[in-house]
């Protein structure tokens, strides 16, 4: 009986639905620029496909927009099924998964003709902290100067749609 209890407050605390919005803490976070999601979709024969994406903002608090690869798999499965989940685990305890509905709102960036801007509408967030706490999210480094001048450009790109 105990292991029950456990379990069941284990997975009880995991799954809390704490709205419908992004609050103040976790909206400064995608507006940051330094934030890694992993993105969840589902594949056209109903699997699960996960990417890790940098290239995020958060429009307000019930929009991101997220740059990717035009013909990335999670970009190809966004096509066929709208509904994606973001997971991010972030410094100072912010541990979230994002519930969206997801579509490709610009087909070719401005910046580069290989990427995209997809949507993502927002449906609700859901408490993924544990009982230990984060201290650092998933970081990124450029290699080269290009690179870093690329996501720049993305970034910039993404800003021009902040309202």
């Amino acid at each position: 009986m105990r292991s029950f209890l456990v379990f069941s407050y284990y997975t009880s605390a995991m799954s809390k639905i704490i709205g419908e919005a992004l609050d103040e803490k976790s909206f400064k976070q995608f507006r940051a620029r330094e934030s890694t999601v992993v993105v969840a979709t589902i594949t056209n024969n109903g699997y699960p496909n996960t990417t890790p994406v940098h290239l995020i903002t958060a429009v307000n608090k019930k929009t991101l927009l997220l740059a990717m690869n035009r013909n990335h798999q999670g970009v190809i499965n966004i096509r066929h099924e709208q509904k994606i989940m973001l997971s991010l685990c972030e410094k100072n305890n912010l541990n979230i998964s994002v519930r969206c509905n997801a579509e490709v709102f610009k087909e070719r960036m401005e910046c580069s003709l290989a990427m995209c801007i997809v949507k993502a509408a927002v449906i609700d967030i859901k408490d993924d902290s544990t009982h230990s706490e984060t201290i650092s999210g998933i970081r990124y480094r450029c290699k080269t100067e290009r690179g870093k001048r690329f996501i720049q450009d993305v970034f910039d790109e993404l800003e021009t749609y902040i309202e």
